[in-house]
């Protein structure tokens, strides 16, 4: 674990490490700092996208949500506050 958050590790197709190692080498920092700055951007806007569609469901009635799922490892809980 880092100590600036949760660690994650993924794998990205060659030509994008090759692009994210030259912008990150013209910003002068580190690779793994840019990648994460760029996926944390990426699931913000998932996540905003996401709750939106999530209160327009609600909104027109369709409600989703998961039977008995608390608990369960893998099952989504959507029942949570949105952020």
């Amino acid at each position: 674990m880092s100590l600036r958050g949760k660690d994650f590790r993924g794998e990205i197709e060659g030509d994008l490490h090759d692009k994210l190692r030259k912008m990150a080498e013209f910003r002068n920092v580190e690779l793994s700092a840019l990648g994460s700055e760029f996926l944390e951007k990426m699931i913000a806007a998932e996540w905003h996208a996401f709750s939106i569609l999530l209160d327009r469901m609600e909104s027109s009635g369709i409600v989703r949500r998961p039977a008995d799922s608390r608990g369960k490892p893998g099952q989504p809980d959507f029942s949570r506050e949105r952020k």
